[in-house]
């Protein structure tokens, strides 16, 4: 493999298993994943505060799971397409288009290889979504099991119990969706190492910005603010 591809891929993975820890648990004020935790924790609080039952909590989660089942549904159709492209003659790739423009001579096992990195990111979209699944389902149990208003219960300690459920089902979706901005850096890759290199960086610039500076960042720190005032309060 040519030296700019190694290093084209090893930046691609780099930035790919360092972002996803820094996104997660960064401090910064204006971090969606860090303000979606305690936002979180304040719904499970009103889970187990508030005079109405669970239906509504219920039809949340609902959607949530109907959202990561679509998602995982198409992103099942688009691997079964990359798949069946690997028997496709990858000569043909090269012939016609914007692939016979930046890489017309490259080798059939390099394109097969960056076939391979599609779907390699598109795999690990699937694997989170599915799990993404079984966790939210598991929410909706864990929340169906809790205590009423009225029973003698330990609400720190059950509100606790049911956020270390809930965030690490949420968390798990965010990823899945994250994975497609890896997915579009990869299919760069067919126009050769530096378009690669300029599409990882573009795409993990645009994900750095929106989860911590754009309109919904900012909002979602308010509404954290919020509920810290609140609880100061109270």
């Amino acid at each position: 493999m040519p030296l700019e591809d190694i290093g084209a891929i090893a930046f691609f993975l780099l930035v790919w298993v360092s972002l996803e820890p820094w996104l997660e648990y960064t401090k910064r004020k204006n971090s969606i994943p860090r303000n979606m935790e305690a936002i979180r924790r304040a719904w499970m609080r009103e889970v187990l505060t508030r005079d109405t039952n669970f239906i509504g909590d219920a039809a949340i989660l609902g959607h949530t799971i109907n959202s990561a089942s679509f998602f995982a549904s198409a992103n099942l159709l688009v691997i079964m397409a990359v798949v069946g492209s690997l028997s496709i003659d990858p000569a043909s790739f090269s012939k016609t288009g914007l692939i016979a423009t930046f890489a017309g001579d490259t080798p059939a096992w390099l394109l097969q290889t960056k076939i391979l990195l599609v779907f390699g990111t598109l795999l690990r979209g699937l694997s989170d979504f599915v799990w993404a699944v079984r966790q939210l389902n598991y929410c909706l149990a864990a929340i169906g099991s809790s205590p009423s208003k009225n029973e003698d219960r330990d609400l720190d300690a059950w509100t606790d119990a049911l956020t270390s459920v809930v965030n690490p089902a949420l968390r798990t979706f965010s990823k899945g969706v994250r994975s497609y901005y890896f997915t579009f850096a990869a299919i760069l890759w067919f126009l050769g190492p530096w378009v690669f290199c300029v599409g990882t960086l573009l795409s993990a610039s645009l994900m750095v910005w929106r989860h911590t500076s754009s309109r919904t960042a900012h909002g979602l720190s308010r509404i954290h603010d919020l509920i810290e005032a609140q609880k100061s309060k109270s």
